[in-house]
């Protein structure tokens, strides 16, 4: 299931503004362009994306001259960075995406938005715990979820997760789940 959304409060919680987007795993070539490992599921929209961020307040611009795909994500040519010694440089960095920058379908939320948020019995109301991170596996994406007995595994499948809201996430669990 993939998960976005464009509103920009959760109650309370200011969402964050810069998220992580991937990671410069290496250079490419002796001009300045780097390899990119994208954390996303929309290459085609990352591919549109004018700028990245190398800090998560948005202090660090970086606008882009050019991207294409490649085998793991993509090769980036930032501005600025010329030669294979710059691109070196910021071998390691995290990237990160301006929300604003994003076209996010109205009916998705995006995984960071879910962390935190109360996972909850779709048929009864009952509060398992939160939502402490969402972990990546060829079968499915796992929920982890923080509750008082430690942590449980929530495949994301229809099975279990029946509804995602910027207040909640809705399961039907199986017998014995969180016991």
């Amino acid at each position: 299931m993939v998960l976005y959304t464009e509103k920009l409060f959760k109650g309370d919680n200011l969402k964050k503004r810069f998220i992580e987007q991937g990671y410069i795993s290496a250079t490419h070539g002796v001009r300045g362009e780097v390899k990119l490992v994208v954390w996303c599921d929309d290459m085609n929209g990352f591919f549109k994306l004018k700028s990245l961020y190398l800090d998560g307040e948005g202090k660090k611009k970086f606008d882009i001259l050019s991207s294409h795909g490649n085998k793991n994500g993509a090769v980036v040519k930032f501005a600025g960075i010329d030669s294979v010694e710059d691109a070196a440089r910021l071998k390691g960095s995290t990237v990160y995406v301006d929300r604003a920058d994003l076209r996010i379908p109205e009916d998705r939320i995006l995984i960071c938005d879910l962390i935190g948020l109360p996972v909850i019995d779709a048929d009864n109301g009952t509060v398992y715990g939160t939502l402490g991170s969402v972990e990546e596996y060829p079968a499915s994406d796992i929920y982890m979820v923080n509750t008082e007995n430690g942590v449980v595994q929530v495949p994301d499948v229809p099975q279990f997760i029946k509804k995602l809201t910027d207040e909640a996430i809705y399961i039907t669990p199986i017998k014995g789940m969180f016991e």
